[in-house]
């Protein structure tokens, strides 16, 4: 059975779905004026890091359309009964329990992050759709694959700087063979890796498609004569250097 398509296109904002009402946040006046049906606002979320104090608010239009074994309808509304798997030492809560289409409405998030790990939301919901005699129920269904929430455990990153591309310690340096220049990026992104020598030619080139999080690339330096090199990070807007040593 096909999943609500475009109705979790929007919600995938949310992470941040809830019946929950208490604390309720308020739609974004700056995103009203460019928001259309089945989109949210802002497009990019700061990164969930474990221990680390979090708290997003998210503003969103329903989609007007959503597929259902098959058949494309038009949404009178929607109800969501309840969220389940949310992330230790969060909390979630919404303007509505209940959203019909082409209105502004908002979700948040809140809280500590307790335990690292991934989190498969699980939605329980309740589509309506009216065929001209009033609104209609397709009935509840649970959809747990259209939204994992990943919180990190940033060993080695500064938490003020969270939101932000670092560059980790290499490990090791000096080194012989192997050694590992680790970064961390808060969002999707092209990553690149150059090594020089010290006359500046380029021994070394690498580009990967980095996921939010830590990643790292592990560099072979086993061809090249003992001594001092320099590497460059780069990332779709900055550019970090740093050296390393390679032993005998």
């Amino acid at each position: 059975m096909k999943r609500i398509l475009h109705v979790l296109a929007t919600l995938i904002a949310g992470l941040f779905l809830t019946v929950q009402l208490s604390a309720q946040c308020t739609p974004d006046p700056g995103c009203l004026d460019t928001l259309q049906a089945g989109e949210y606002c802002p497009q990019d979320f700061p990164p969930l890091l474990l221990n680390v104090a979090y708290d997003e608010v998210i503003t969103f239009i329903l989609a007007l359309e959503f597929e259902y074994n098959g058949t494309t309808y038009t949404l009178d509304s929607i109800a969501v009964d309840s969220v389940r798997n949310i992330p230790p030492g969060l909390t979630y809560s919404s303007s509505a329990n209940g959203y019909v289409p082409d209105s502004a409405y908002c979700s948040q998030l809140s809280g500590t992050p307790t335990q690292a790990g991934e989190f498969p939301i699980a939605f329980y919901l309740e589509p309506f759709v009216d065929f001209g005699s009033g609104p209609v129920s397709l009935g509840q269904f649970m959809d747990d694959t259209s939204v994992v929430v990943t919180v990190y455990d940033p060993t080695g990153i500064e938490p003020q700087q969270a939101d932000q591309f670092q560059i980790l310690p290499i490990v090791p340096n000096p080194f012989s063979e192997i050694t590992r220049i680790s970064f961390y990026t808060p969002y999707q992104d092209r990553v690149s890796l150059q090594v020089y020598n010290i006359l500046g030619k380029m021994m070394y080139e690498e580009t990967q498609s980095a996921t939010s999080g830590e990643q790292e690339f592990v560099f072979n330096g086993s061809e090249l004569l003992p001594g001092t090199y320099f590497y460059r990070v780069i990332n779709s807007s900055k550019l970090f250097t740093g050296k390393f040593i390679k032993s005998k």
